[in-house]
């Protein structure tokens, strides 16, 4: 299996193609606990956002950048309205509703979220590393895994983009690591759009 990315151009700079493997998750549906702090020291937990579709993006300091672009961009397809909006507001944008949505019914939201995998280091680096994070990352936050608690539960890829996504009950549906390929970004979306369908059909 592959990712998918049909040409996109994020921030001037376009993703590099190639080959990303990709898995399915066990049939079980494992529901994965992982919860971490941000840059800002604020504690997050990905049972906080039962409801909605999350999409972990992770992996080390060298793919840090191809991150953030399939972050960037997997929020804006969820979410067109954030497009061309500084971070701050392009974090308010609404989702996009799920098509053929019950009137009134909630459309799950997709929520991309970065997570660095730092590994378990001394207090004072913990500290430089918040302050850089926080520098080149002022609005967006970032979880930070001092604990490899992502490397303890999914697969993990050195120095290329990593995804997992949850469905609306918090259960691992999905995991991808590998640079971006238009049939790649493809698959995961349709994941995405399949999870999201899957949640209004449940209310």
């Amino acid at each position: 299996m592959k990712y998918t990315m049909p040409g996109l151009v994020l921030a001037a700079s376009v993703l590099a193609s190639g080959t990303l493997a990709a898995r399915q998750a066990a049939p079980q549906y494992p529901t994965p606990a992982v919860a971490m702090e941000d840059q800002f020291e604020k504690r997050h937990d990905v049972a906080e956002h039962r409801g909605d579709v999350v999409v972990l993006i992770y992996g080390d300091r060298q793919s840090a950048e191809a991150n953030k672009a399939l972050g960037e961009w997997l929020h804006v397809h969820f979410h067109p309205a954030a497009k061309g909006q500084p971070p701050a507001k392009a974090r308010q944008a609404p989702v996009v509703p799920v098509p053929g949505a019950p009137a009134g019914a909630r459309s799950p939201d997709v929520l991309a979220i970065p997570v660095a995998c730092v590994g378990k280091v001394p207090a004072l680096v913990r500290a430089l590393i918040r302050s850089r994070i926080r520098s080149g990352s002022p609005d967006v936050p970032v979880w930070l895994d001092f604990e490899d608690v992502m490397k303890g539960q999914f697969p993990l890829q050195a120095g290329v983009p990593n995804a997992v996504v949850l469905d609306v009950e918090g259960r691992l549906r999905y995991a991808a690591a590998g640079q971006p390929t238009e049939e790649g970004v493809g698959r995961l979306i349709g994941v995405i759009d399949q999870l999201r369908k899957e949640g209004v059909a449940r209310r």
